[in-house]
């Protein structure tokens, strides 16, 4: 299950506890406070019953790889019951329906959990949890035009470095339809904002090398790579402390130098860089390929 983000959290408890302000009228001032903490208590409610829900939820997927299947059922039908007594005290409540379509989407009920977020959506498409895995559903069932929109919106500065990935993944895979769709300019603004969005994700991931390697595969999937920036952005792969200290991802970095070399045209460095990095079995046809595409530059010189 995608893990709901603690600053998602913040964010829609932060919406529950906002107090809309009240517009100068004719109502007596007494009344108009007396408004007001009606529905600062409202919201105190709220706040209460809906933390104390997403906190059993935590409990439940921490736990629920130890549970039989007959306790997972009952704490998850629990779980269904008080979302569905608060989401009918509070039907227009953008964190309500944000959660329970999360819960609903982790026991992959994505139809219901769609209508949720559909819903919020119309309240407030700014909110951008609600707005991601809405994205997030809609591409799985092949509706890219529709999600591309909300991964934008679902998208903002401080998202962390796995759903920025996900949104790179959707414009890697979808590329045909946007482009089919106008979603972008051409195929060079569409490489570019991809690569971008998979070198925001490396930046956001303090340094974790998945991340990282997926920026530096990413020049793979383009239409005119920077053959250039790709070596350097492998080299910089090579040089992260986790690299470093796992022997089979080194040689697989100087693999990924070598054929870059090679597109290059530095053929001679990249036939010397395989040969010195052998001894892993896994990796043989890596390197077997990478010396395919050296001969293949060498007979067209």
């Amino acid at each position: 299950m995608r893990r709901v983000l603690k600053k998602s959290f913040l964010g829609a408890l932060a919406m529950c506890l906002a107090v809309p302000c009240l517009a100068e009228t004719s109502v007596p001032v007494a009344e108009r406070d007396a408004d007001i903490l009606i529905v600062q208590r409202r919201n105190k409610m709220l706040v209460e019953d809906l933390s104390d829900i997403v906190s059993r939820c935590d409990d439940f997927y921490a736990e629920m790889k130890n549970l039989p299947e007959n306790e997972i059922a009952r704490r998850a039908a629990d779980l269904a019951e008080r979302f569905e007594s608060l989401l009918e005290r509070f039907p227009d409540s953008v964190p309500v329906l944000f959660f329970f379509a999360e819960f609903l989407r982790a026991g992959g009920e994505n139809e219901r959990a769609e209508s949720l977020l559909l819903k919020a959506e119309s309240l407030d498409e700014d909110f951008a949890p609600a707005q991601f895995i809405l994205a997030e559903i809609l591409a799985e069932r092949g509706a890219a035009e529709e999600a591309f929109p909300r991964f934008r919106r679902g998208i903002s500065e401080d998202s962390d470095a796995e759903s920025v990935a996900i949104y790179g993944e959707f414009l890697c895979d979808n590329q045909e339809v946007l482009l089919a769709k106008k979603c972008f300019k051409n195929r060079e603004d569409l490489d570019r904002n991809m690569q971008d969005v998979f070198r925001r994700a490396a930046i956001f991931s303090d340094n974790n090398p998945d991340f990282y390697w997926r920026y530096a595969e990413s020049f793979y999937d383009v239409e005119k790579p920077d053959w250039r920036l790709a070596l350097l952005v492998w080299e910089i792969v090579g040089d992260l402390p986790a690299v470093k200290k796992d022997s089979a991802r080194l040689v697989a970095v100087a693999i990924h130098r070598a054929r870059v070399l090679a597109e290059l045209g530095r053929i001679d460095e990249a036939d010397a860089l395989l040969r010195e990095n052998v001894g892993i079995p896994a990796l043989e046809r890596s390197r077997r390929q990478v010396f395919d595409i050296i001969r293949q530059k060498r007979a067209g010189k």
